[in-house]
């Protein structure tokens, strides 16, 4: 008993607000109502019926009580907010992103309204990847469709460099070019699904989401384009003239190609400065408002933000019960004494000390006589323990009947309020929660059974192990991808298209690495987007070279709508988004760069069929 006064003394420290916090003036003490719910906080049902209930239960209560005051926070507050902005930047992200293509496209082709043949394959890509991820998974994350705008400077592509290739002879009709240009296009899609298609091996199902979307989209993207312009009498769009780098001196194109490569050679090292910082609240959409709103209902309770909650789990409760003991010899030789915190350890005992406590009843008949007459010689009143020694009785008479787990699920019943979320027995994992002050920066023990539930450090660890995921399922869908280019262009050919992507590539994180950019998962993953994307620039200039011909006037188009698409993603609000987009914008424009001032001089020999 000793033992248990103190470390529930000791954890009033954790539970109770700060002595020097701001209290409310007088006549309006706060009081916290808890409400549990019968659904999730992530889903609809959890969300807007919720508030009206809370709505109409302060209009009633209002009634009877004319100067309250209601305020409310929860999960599914921050939830709904999110998911409406997302909402909002879903609408505006795609339509930005679609007129900065379309304006794109107007600006450069002759004809502006035969440019409007682009738009079907572009809408039939989007419809395809919005079934085809509703059909591969019962539940999307709105963030596939926000990241899907991406597709709109993707899918293009295809359209742009099958539409805009004139007839190699007066007489050849459209499938004798679609036969001529089969290898370049279907090169560029199917290397680029193979990548994305390793994307499902990601342990985050956004992710996964993500590659089926972007993978089906492109196949969508590139049949829609063939069938849609077969369909059309004259599937040739005509280009302005608009001045390339062969417009420039030859002197003036020496010194930008050897400057180009002088800023790439000052890139590299920066590689050697990257840091990482993978934050999971970079997934959502700050909500300043609901934030502080958040911050000030939890301090009139003396809830803290130095607090850390500790969940420690079990197959069984005696398991859970007996990890938790090692957690809290744990905090307190890591925090030196000094950490304090409250769980219901306190109160639920072992197997062990259940099993002593019953043995002790059973051999020990005599203690409530003797505590009544100790207590009543050191001077207590007579009557004043009656309820314990009931108690005690009762427990005397009972408890040899009662399983352990089920006498802490009784208790664990009769629990109301925050009390009740500190305890969970049942099947097929228990858990006990742990508040505590002060804790040890370090991760608790595996031994230990114990994740830090409120620490956003092991949040972001969790985060960071799929940032490490994505990166080797990047390098393998890389390795594919180049695998692809050697086997159509051989070695020597396949080298000099996939170092424009790889350079690119290299040459952008360096860029980070100077200028003290951390990088993230979605980083990662604009760089992966990044070089699916500019190898097939590679590609399409590459067969152009062969022929001893400039890069088509489709490349530049397409990595100009690319630019203005993922330039769209860099506006977003969302960080990951904003990440993703910067980094591919980045990308093919350096890219396009290299590929204006550093063509392939005239490759040896043609392609292998």
């Amino acid at each position: 008993m000793p033992s248990l006064v103190t470390r529930l003394k000791g954890a009033l420290a954790v539970i109770e607000p700060n002595s020097n916090q701001t209290s409310p003036s007088a006549g309006a003490s706060p009081a916290r109502v808890w409400a549990r719910i019968a659904v999730s906080p992530l889903r609809e049902e959890g969300q807007e019926p919720v508030f009206a209930a809370i709505t109409r239960a302060t209009e009633a209560t209002r009634a009877a009580f004319p100067g309250l005051s209601v305020a409310y926070t929860g999960v599914n507050r921050f939830a709904a907010a999110s998911k409406a902005r997302i909402q909002r930047e879903l609408s505006w992200l795609n339509s930005l992103s679609l007129a900065a293509v379309l304006a794109v496209a107007f600006v450069c082709i002759r004809r502006v309204h035969r440019a409007l043949h682009l738009v079907p394959p572009v809408l039939f890509a989007v419809l395809g990847a919005w079934i085809g991820v509703t059909m591969a998974f019962s539940r999307v994350h709105i963030l596939v469709f926000v990241v899907g705008a991406l597709l709109t400077g993707v899918a293009i592509d295809y359209g742009f460099y099958l539409y805009m290739q004139p007839p190699a002879t007066p007489d050849e009709d459209y499938w004798e070019k679609v036969r001529r240009l089969a290898k370049p296009l279907f090169s560029s899609c199917f290397t680029t699904v193979a990548g994305f298609g390793l994307l499902l091996f990601s342990d985050l199902p956004l992710i996964r989401q993500l590659g089926v979307f972007v993978g089906a989209g492109l196949v969508c993207a590139l049949a829609a384009a063939i069938v849609y312009f077969s369909m059309l009498r004259n599937a040739y769009l005509e280009a302005r003239p608009l001045a390339s780098s062969r417009a420039f001196p030859a002197g003036v194109r020496r010194i930008t190609r050897r400057l180009l490569i002088a800023i790439w050679l000052c890139a590299l090292p920066g590689l050697f400065f990257l840091t990482w910082k993978d934050d999971i609240r970079d997934l959502e959409i700050p909500s300043p408002e609901i934030q502080r709103e958040d911050v000030r209902i939890r301090a009139l309770f003396g809830d803290r933000a130095d607090r850390t909650v500790y969940l420690t789990h079990g197959a069984t409760l005696g398991e859970a019960r007996s990890a938790l003991d090692r957690l809290e010899t744990w905090l307190q030789r890591s925090g030196g004494g000094q950490v304090d915190a409250v769980n219901l350890g306190a109160v639920i005992p072992t197997e062990d000390d259940y099993a002593g406590a019953l043995r002790f009843v059973r051999e020990h008949p005599e203690f409530p006589d003797r505590l009544r007459t100790a207590l009543t010689a050191a001077g207590f009143e007579e009557n004043g323990f009656t309820p314990f020694f009931d108690a005690y009785a009762h427990y005397a008479a009972t408890a040899q009947a009662i399983p352990l787990d089920d006498a802490v699920r009784k208790f664990s019943a009769s629990l109301t309020g925050p009390a009740a979320l500190l305890l969970h027995p049942g099947q097929p994992i228990s858990w006990f929660v742990t508040l505590a002050s002060h804790a040890p920066d370090a991760p608790p023990p595996p031994d230990t059974q114990t994740v830090s539930a409120s620490q956003l450090q092991s949040l972001n660890r969790i985060f960071s192990q799929y940032r490490s995921s994505a990166l080797w399922l990047s390098l393998t869908g890389l390795g594919i991808v180049g695998a692809g280019v050697f086997l159509a262009y051989g070695l020597k050919d396949g080298l000099r298209i996939f170092a424009i992507p790889c350079g690119a590539c290299l040459g952008l994180f360096g860029l980070f690495g100077w200028i003290g950019q951390p990088l993230n998962l979605f980083h990662l993953l604009g760089a992966f987007l990044g070089v699916c994307l500019t190898h097939n620039y590679s590609i399409f200039s590459a067969t152009s070279a062969y022929r001893r011909e400039p890069p088509p006037i489709s490349v530049r188009l397409s990595a100009l709508t690319a630019i203005a698409s993922f330039g769209a993603l860099a506006c977003s609000g969302i960080p990951v988004v904003r990440a993703l987009g910067e980094t591919v914008a980045l990308m093919v424009l350096a890219a396009l760069l290299t590929i204006e001032f550093e063509h392939f001089n005239a490759f040896s020999a043609p392609p292998r069929s």
